[in-house]
């Protein structure tokens, strides 16, 4: 009995720290505070448990003992006993959590008609490398099981509501989360580039994280850049962005003929109707779109809303607006997700609820899709997407 209390004690140790971390990702500090506090919520999520248990033990395996330890004084058994206490229920809060997330919340949405996500493009960098260089990646990509070079299509199609007739079928191509490091050569990114042209997307949408070194936003012209569709590429900024030269980012986007959405909106014309297209990157850079000054949302007969945003955080701003749609990435889907549990981490004030897929949450459908790459070169039972969306007017 008291071993098994000590296991649940010490997973609800590690995920008490995990969350913590999971949440404080969610927001604009400082990227020095967000490396500390990473190391540092890592650091006791691993060290704890041995502390925890020489705590445990220190006392006759009893904690609350009066034998001479530090735990025997008042104050001490007073915060051993809450820190117990916050595990406990970080313990119990994680497993409500994910029996509420894979056996009801991770459902397909009814508006959901068609999914595939087994597809696996045909990436080969060694076709696409102007140079050999192109094709070295980081040693950590060639670790055995590791799926970060194997890009998947993932296919979508879902009704979205207020969708005129006259725009059944639309096809978006969806990418995110490209981080240009060096880590991963850039021959893997132009034959992405390569397998999104090939699926022949009215629109493109990119969510963000391109490049985390000034270096590599030379990159761009020769990957993003080749990237086409019928009705133009959009793009907004995400966290990554704050950590290089923006400035010459979005310049650099903007020469290859991207469109930028950051901060405001636009209207387009497909095949006779208007769309509004608009973009948040808040946190990280303010102000997100002024959609009041937008023409009437669909739901008072005015044209579909489609936000591009990079973090799902942004779900209530687009609901609040009267968005149809949602697009964003941030959270890689975790990355690593394990058998039955999913993702243990992404970058979210919501943890994992919004890790990867589609959702409803009206009015608004959002996709959060895995993206492409990482800073990390590093994924297991979670391979890099890009996701075309096909969306269909109710019958």
């Amino acid at each position: 009995m008291i071993f098994a209390l000590a296991l649940y004690t010490l997973f609800g140790h590690a995920f008490l720290w995990i969350g913590l971390n999971n949440r404080l990702h969610a927001f604009a500090f400082p990227r020095c505070l967000l490396k500390l506090f990473s190391k540092v919520s890592f650091t006791l999520a691993g060290a704890g448990p041995p502390v925890l248990l020489a705590w445990w033990w220190a006392g006759g395996n009893n904690p609350f003992s009066s034998s001479d330890t530090a735990l025997a004084a008042p104050s001490g058994r007073i915060i051993f006993a809450c820190y117990l206490g916050a595990c406990w229920l970080a313990g119990a809060g994680t497993i409500a959590r994910w029996l509420w997330h894979n056996l009801y919340f991770r459902r397909p949405p009814k508006r959901l008609r068609f999914q595939h996500r087994r597809r696996r493009a045909e990436i080969c960098p060694e076709r696409a490398a102007a140079h050999p260089d192109e094709c070295r990646h980081h040693f950590t990509a060639k670790l055995p099981g590791n799926q970060t070079l194997q890009l998947e299509v993932t296919h979508r199609a879902f009704v979205v509501p207020r969708l005129p007739p006259a725009l059944d079928g639309l096809k978006i191509l969806h990418l995110s989360d490209i981080h240009f490091t060096g880590k991963i050569g850039k021959a893997y990114f132009r034959e992405v580039v390569r397998a999104g042209n090939d699926l022949q997307p009215d629109l493109i949408a990119l969510t963000g994280d391109y490049a985390d070194c000034d270096a590599c936003i030379d990159w761009i012209p020769d990957t993003l850049g080749r990237l086409f569709a019928r009705y133009g590429v959009y793009y907004v900024m995400g966290n990554h962005e704050r950590y290089v030269d923006a400035r010459r980012l979005r310049e650099t986007m903007n020469a290859c003929g991207l469109v930028e959405l950051g901060g405001r909106w636009m209207q387009i014309e497909i095949r006779g109707e208007t769309i509004v297209l608009a973009g948040n990157e808040l946190p990280w850079f303010a102000p997100a779109a002024d959609l009041g000054r937008c023409p009437p949302s669909s739901a008072q007969g005015g044209p579909p809303r489609i936000v591009l945003a990079h973090s799902p955080d942004q779900i209530g701003w687009a609901r609040s607006r009267e968005a149809d749609l949602m697009l964003c990435g941030h959270t890689h889907g975790g990355q690593i997700r394990l058998p039955f549990a999913g993702a243990i981490l992404a970058p979210s004030r919501h943890g994992v609820k919004f890790d990867c897929g589609l959702f409803y949450l009206p009015p608004t459908i959002l996709h959060v899709t895995r993206g492409v790459s990482g800073k990390q070169a590093l994924r297991w039972n979670c391979p890099p997407e890009i996701a075309l969306l096909t969306l269909h007017a109710p019958k």
